[in-house]
């Protein structure tokens, strides 16, 4: 039996585990910037607790038997952004649920509302069937082997109802409001989104789609990773 995979190459948890020691290595350097944009000052979580839980789960969604069936087969595989993101709209209280949620939704495809992960996550979970009759997420069985950090027991009753929570509550949050707040929330979403981007980028730079394939291959996805590798690797050194 094949192990729980990230990609075609890496196994899930050595991949989060990266992406894990990359938030280590750079969140002291964001830490000041993220307390005077979210202004948390509210007990119960502390900010390195909820962006630890963001990276330890936002590829939750590879976890779903079809995403495991599909990896490595050339088969198209589902999306998972969305399941990361409505998990932990669901954990997290409210003042950082919503930018580290938004962050994750969009960790694959940068077009913020745009893009399906918010707009309709809980049609898009049923067009790539990864949910049963019932609306049910169809997990692959070797997730119950996972430890309560990795998969949490309660990920058991995430269904398309709360991935339709999450995509309501995320637009309300970024429209509902005046237009001096909307612009302070683009300010914590992005930078959610710019350290959830960081360390999954950096973490993942060996993987072969990130390689530059030829010298003719100028505006490859190549550059940016490689940059993004540079310039983590730096901060990490700079912290030690």
């Amino acid at each position: 039996m094949k192990p729980l995979l990230s990609s075609p190459e890496e196994e899930y948890l050595v991949h989060i585990g990266r992406v894990e020691n990359k938030l280590a290595s750079i969140f002291p350097v964001f830490e000041p910037t993220l307390i005077r944009t979210l202004n948390w000052k509210k007990e119960g979580i502390s900010l390195i607790e909820a962006f630890n839980k963001m990276a330890t789960l936002h590829d939750l969604g590879k976890l779903t038997k079809r995403w495991q069936d599909n990896v490595g087969t050339g088969r198209k595989l589902p999306k998972h952004a969305s399941i990361g993101a409505a998990y932990l709209w669901k954990i997290l209280p409210n003042g950082l649920k919503e930018p580290i949620s938004f962050a994750v939704a969009i960790h694959h495809t940068d077009k913020g509302l745009l893009g399906d992960n918010i707009e309709k996550p809980d049609v898009q979970a049923i067009t790539d069937g990864i949910t049963d009759y019932s609306g049910n997420l169809i997990w692959d069985e070797q997730a119950n082997e996972l430890s309560e950090k990795y998969f949490p027991q309660d990920t058991k009753e995430l269904n398309i109802n709360g991935l339709k929570e999450m995509a309501r509550g995320l637009r309300l949050w970024a429209r509902g409001c005046s237009l001096f707040e909307q612009h302070r929330r683009r300010l914590e979403a992005s930078l959610a989104h710019h350290i959830i981007k960081l360390c999954d980028i950096s973490a993942a730079i060996e993987r072969k789609e990130f390689k530059k394939e030829n010298d003719q291959d100028y505006y490859g996805g190549w550059l940016m990773v490689e940059t993004i590798g540079k310039y983590v690797n730096a901060v990490s050194k700079r912290m030690e």
